[in-house]
């Protein structure tokens, strides 16, 4: 059995190759035009893939493109109906329109991210091919049942949503006025004395340090300045969503404040490299840019408190529908369109003419973090301890984002340095 695997994420990748390994041969892409390539190979060589998993949601052309692409390519071969690739959509939101879409195009099932063995096997027994009792038997639906449960839950509003202290709409919609001014905004502030001594806090920080140390709520408004003031406050309030009184998940949550916290600080620093107008947004942006990761994890807490949280089946499954589940989240929060592009697309590989600069930017800046030691699990890291210099420059110099942006290395790695200092230093400011 020849097996081709399409999606854009590397985690997704890992896992269905690992499901699939022992059945044949698994070639693995991370786009639609390699895998249109290699389906043109194959059939050059006169050995066609038996089945093929198609990602629904990937840059440039997506999973129900090349769905076209290849039964358009078989009918003008004339393959009989019965000798054609089977083909497999995964689906990380289960959008039945699109799912009804791609089976009129001609595809022969549809798996839901996080994607089970089970689920997997059962769709491929269905579709005649021979999967081994032995191996389905073995498989029970754990850390992938947990999560796809939560999901579900969450979809039919039964996942208790974090809530955005009442100050920070305030300040929203009194810097939304005709003419916002640093006094008004202190008057919203002064009510919340944790908020309003964090800001002064945050006004003495590596992040935002001035020649002087400033000890007024008002001197910290002027130094912050106001737009930056609402990012801030929107940052203090996303802090207090990293928290839990369970030991498990409290560090976990530690590892990823720690993660978002330098994501939005070399986003907002490369912003100013290359002088995007409102880095406060960019700021905004790598704090909640994992957003779908941290409720997802505290509901795993909450309402399955027999599946330990950190394992890496559990972590891994979560990662594999994080991006999806915020940008949800972030939808129902009302966030803008920008910041739920920011969730749902950070971690795709490549970037198609005209994307958001902002995107590609916490795309950078998220890899950037991993880099110099902010990680939330092993498997997120492209570091291996053999890994010299020169091919760790490599993988930087090789990402889309990196190339788009248009940035020198040399500035990027200084940056790297500085902010490396500034997070250990301003993390807990927030």
């Amino acid at each position: 059995m020849k097996i081709l695997i399409v999606d854009d994420e590397v985690i997704s990748r890992k896992i269905l190759v690992k499901n699939m390994e022992a059945l044949g041969e698994c070639v693995a892409v991370d786009d639609a035009q390699k895998g249109l390539a290699q389906i043109e190979l194959a059939v050059k060589k006169s050995h066609p893939f038996d089945l093929v998993t198609l990602d629904v949601s990937m840059p440039g052309m997506d999973g129900k493109q090349l769905l076209q692409r290849i039964r358009k390519r078989e009918v003008a071969a004339k393959i009989p109906r019965a000798e054609r690739v089977k083909v497999i959509m995964v689906t990380a939101r289960m959008n039945m329109t699109t799912i009804k879409e791609c089976i009129k195009i001609g595809c022969n099932g549809y798996l839901s991210k996080p994607v089970s063995k089970y689920q997997l096997f059962e769709n491929l027994e269905k579709m005649g091919f021979d999967v081994p009792v032995l191996q389905k038997e073995t498989d029970q639906i754990d850390h992938t049942g947990v999560v796809t449960d939560i999901i579900q839950r969450f979809y039919k509003g039964k996942i208790n949503l974090p809530v955005f202290p009442h100050i920070v709409k305030e300040v929203q919609a009194c810097l939304g006025g005709d003419t916002p001014s640093i006094e008004e905004i202190a008057i919203i502030v002064e009510k919340d004395i944790v908020i309003a001594s964090k800001l002064i806090s945050i006004a003495n920080s590596p992040l935002y340090k001035g020649v002087d140390t400033v000890n007024s709520l008002n001197a910290a408004l002027l130094r912050l300045g106001m737009k930056a003031t609402q990012g801030v406050i929107s940052a203090v309030a996303a802090k207090s969503m990293f928290a839990s009184e369970n030991l498990s998940l409290k560090q976990l949550l530690e590892n990823l404040w720690m993660h978002s916290f330098a994501t939005a600080c070399l986003g907002k620093r490369l912003g100013e490299e290359l002088k995007i107008k409102n880095t406060e947004n960019l700021f905004l942006m790598g704090i909640i840019h994992d957003i779908g990761k941290m409720l997802l994890m505290k509901a795993v807490v909450d309402l399955f408190p027999e599946a330990p949280v950190e394992t890496p089946d559990i972590q891994r499954a979560i990662h594999e529908i994080h991006t999806t589940f915020g940008a949800v989240l972030l939808k129902k929060l009302r966030f803008s369109d920008a910041f739920i592009q920011v969730a749902e697309f950070h971690h795709w590989n490549t970037y198609p003419k005209g994307t958001d600069p902002e995107l590609m930017i916490i795309n950078l800046a998220d890899f950037l973090a991993h880099e110099i030691g902010f990680s939330t699990a092993d498997f997120e890291s492209c570091q291996s301890a053999s890994e010299t210099q020169e091919e760790q420059l490599a993988r930087i110099t090789s990402l889309p984002s990196f190339q788009l942006l248009g940035l020198e290395l040399d500035k990027v790695l200084e940056i790297c340095d500085e902010i490396s200092s500034t997070v250990k230093e301003s993390a807990r400011a927030f």
